[in-house]
């Protein structure tokens, strides 16, 4: 998996709802991030439990509703973001930090990541997280 570039002016957004996946919140934490989302107009807040992760992000995108989690089996935070525009995005995470949230991975869907179950993703991430942190070491 390789880094791609988001152009942080770009105000097009792609025709896909604007959408947050979120993974390994508490029923607090989760509180806080869905209004966050509100907050930003996000049309979509899908909540991933160990039941759904191994579905694609194009089926978990298509889902209404999912249940919450007393306990993840991948001990990582993840916030997912589908159909941003690169200044949507740039708003998103800059004021992510005001939500008094610890920093999860981020990450937005891409036309090769849609195919991929989430559990591949997050794991996936989660590797390349560790690189980047041993680099700067």
């Amino acid at each position: 998996m390789s880094f791609q570039k988001v152009d942080l002016e770009d105000k097009t957004r792609s025709e896909d709802k604007i959408s947050v996946m979120a993974y390994g919140y508490d029923k607090n934490e989760i509180k806080i991030l869905k209004s966050y989302c509100d907050t930003l107009s996000v049309d979509h807040f899908i909540l991933v439990n160990d039941s759904v992760i191994d579905m694609t992000l194009e089926e978990l995108l298509k889902l209404d509703q999912t249940k919450e989690a007393s306990s993840y089996l991948i001990p990582a935070k993840a916030v997912i973001m589908n159909g941003f525009s690169g200044s949507d995005l740039q708003a998103f995470l800059k004021g992510f930090k005001d939500t008094g949230l610890e920093r999860p991975i981020f990450a937005t869907v891409t036309p090769v990541s849609k195919n991929w179950p989430f559990k591949t993703l997050i794991n996936e991430l989660i590797k390349e997280h560790e690189m980047m942190k041993n680099r700067t070491k």
